[in-house]
């Protein structure tokens, strides 16, 4: 067999696998940041007066727009107040680094003696970074209480009120800032005069940004972005992904917003405002937000493309002997054209190309699987990995109210390791109300769930997963835009990190299990229907749980797929040596796979035992099967 990709997964480590997740994207992201600089260096060989310096804030806004990118990217909050954060790293580092000769000139009265203060640049850098991470973290909580997650209108609302509170800060507050007349300068001479250090912070974020994805937590981070809800039933925590994803986004953007700063010179409040924040979420936006590339990317197609626009629209600029600022073409080039562009790439692309050139494609992942040999399926093992471990789950006198409907009154069932036990009832029995109560997705008005003698009542849903029940859903929730592996995997990492006593199979062998191998690589959004059921079912056991919780697994099926559905449950189940409670309609199913049945009707457990003796119940034949109780 070839070597697999999923050879060093075995370990809790940062990178599952550090010839994929480091080698690679270190590679890939030198020979994009040789080829940026390439050309940036080629532009100014033929253009001379200002390209210098448009290739010089080309690259700081690759810095900030790559920062902005490791948070917006990997969790999908749509963030306005990066910029913000760069307004506050910004005069940071001006009131820090600034001579004080200059400062009794602009801010003699600044507050705690700052006025005095003289740490040279790269301190001031360095307080810039820290001040900045600290208003980052409480900003961070505040996201994270008001649910922030892929899509949320709050979460942004927040961000682009810190956007609108630096600003308004920056310019009422004159003894510190400068005000929005004065500002903040350096002396004559004190600014920036060699690109080095932007040309290191620029290699460095590349790095960052990129490592940072391929990490344990960035690809919980991004589990999280594509689905929450299924995250947190795989026992992923997304608010922690988001925080650690906002402070590492914070530090580049500080770096960035301390190198413009110093490269102009002087700083004001307008610099970090509502225009700088549309350009550099177009140039991320045009590139493609889910990417580091395509940020990159963006950066240098907004870079040109406004370039371009203002050459083409200043005064006798001429194509082949034609003046384009004279009839009949001065309606459209003409002075601020560059704006138009600016607007008309922003709108087309949120209109016919959402995601961006490149949506989520990488560089250093094409080079991979150009560059990685074919590998054949590995062997499924007939029988568990790892010690068989005893487990009990009970579930007892659960009651659920909504409003003033009873969903639930005093139901429950038990099962035990190595059991397989069924849920049935009519639709509105209360089955799936059940197992959300169980997984923490729906709070219990009273009962008791109790995982080997511990009540799981109250506990959040990400860490009733991290204790052993783990669930699937009756309408499919994959992580879409991550491939066949990279879901699986993504539960296998939080398995590996909780759960030290059990040995998890790896990743390739769940895939493989799951008959899925020949897809691994595709996105799970362009899977059939059965497939992605498969899949759903894999990603569970890769959690190690103790209890798979399954939810209308052949809900859509055929009756041939069905039956091929109790193979592959007993596979995956046996694989982890997990116990299994089921619900499913499909009769023939649960007969065929359950080894106890309990049948709910109006949210009471009205019968319960072996598959026989539930089809002979009158009482489920008058509530399930549509006959009279005799």
């Amino acid at each position: 067999m070839a070597e697999s990709t999923g050879r060093s997964t075995a370990h809790a480590g940062m990178f599952p696998d550090l010839r994929r997740d480091v080698a690679f994207p270190i590679v890939g992201v030198g020979l994009l940041f040789g080829a940026f600089i390439a050309v940036g260096l080629l532009y100014q060989s033929f253009f001379s007066g200002a390209a210098e310096r448009l290739v010089t804030v080309a690259m700081i806004d690759a810095i900030i727009v790559l920062g902005i990118q490791i948070y917006v990217g990997n969790t999908g909050v749509l963030s306005f107040g990066h910029i913000g954060f760069g307004a506050i790293a910004g005069y940071t580092f001006a009131v820090f680094a600034i001579a004080p000769a200059e400062k009794v000139k602009r801010i003699p009265d600044a507050p705690l003696g700052l006025t005095d203060v003289d740490m040279g640049s790269w301190g001031a850098v360095g307080v810039a970074i820290a001040v900045t991470v600290v208003v980052a973290f409480f900003v961070g909580i505040g996201l994270a209480r008001s649910g922030a997650e892929s899509g949320a209108v709050a979460a942004t609302v927040i961000t682009l009120a810190l956007l609108f509170v630096t600003h308004e800060v920056a310019r009422h507050w004159p003894e510190l800032t400068g005000g929005e007349r004065a500002g903040l300068s350096f002396r004559i001479g004190g600014k920036l005069d060699t690109r080095v250090p932007i040309f290191l912070a620029l290699a460095g974020s590349l790095v960052l940004a990129r490592l940072f994805a391929q990490s344990r937590r960035g690809r919980l981070a991004k589990a999280g972005r594509e689905d929450d809800l299924a995250a947190r039933a795989m026992g992923v925590n997304p608010m922690v992904q988001q925080m650690i994803a906002l402070l590492i986004s914070v530090v580049v953007v500080s770096v960035g917003a301390s190198l413009r700063v110093y490269e102009t010179g002087s700083i004001l409040p307008e610099n970090f405002f509502f225009n700088y924040t549309l350009l550099t979420l177009a140039m991320l936006i045009v590139g493609g937000r889910n990417s580091v590339t395509g940020a990159l990317f963006g950066v240098a197609v907004m870079t040109v493309g406004r370039e371009l626009a203002r050459r083409l629209g200043q005064d006798g600029f001429e194509v082949f002997g034609l003046g384009l600022d004279s009839a009949p073409l001065d309606w459209i080039f003409r002075e601020n054209l560059q704006t138009v562009f600016f607007g008309t790439a922003m709108l087309g692309f949120m209109i016919w190309r959402p995601k961006g050139l490149l949506s989520d494609w990488e560089f250093d992942e094409w080079l991979h699987r150009r560059f990685t040999r074919a590998q054949s399926a590995p062997a499924v093992p007939k029988t568990a990995m790892g010690s068989h471990q005893e487990a009990r789950l009970e579930v007892s006198d659960v009651s659920v109210v909504f409003g003033g409907f009873q969903a639930l009154s005093q139901s429950g069932f038990e099962v035990s390791s190595g059991e397989v036990v069924g849920i049935i009832g009519p639709n509105g029995a209360g089955k799936t109300t059940m197992l959300n109560v169980i997984t923490g997705l729906v709070p219990a008005t009273s009962g008791q769930v109790r995982l080997n003698g511990t009540d799981l009542i109250g506990t959040p849903s990400h860490e009733v997963a991290r204790a052993g029940l783990v669930r699937t859903f009756q309408n499919l929730r994959l992580f879409g835009s991550l491939t066949v592996r990279e879901n699986v995997e993504v539960t296998r990492l939080v398995a590996i990190a909780e759960h030290d006593d059990r040995s998890t199979p790896e990743t390739d062998v769940l895939v493989a299990a799951a008959g899925l191998w020949d897809h691994r690589d595709r996105r799970a959004s362009e899977l059939d229907y059965g497939n992605s059921r498969r899949l759903e079912l894999a990603r569970a056991a890769a959690a190690r749980p103790l209890f798979l919780l399954l939810d209308e697994p052949t809900s859509g099926m055929s009756d041939t797929e069905s039956l091929a559905m109790v193979g592959q449950v007993q596979t995956m189940a046996a694989l982890v040596s997990a116990g299994v409670v089921v619900i499913d309609h499909d009769l023939d199913f649960i007969i065929g796979i359950c080894d106890r049945i309990y049948c709910l009707d109006r949210g009471s457990v009205i019968a319960s035992g072996t598959p026989e003796g539930i089809q002979a119940d009158p009482s489920v034949q008058a509530a399930y099967l549509g006959s009279s109780a005799s």
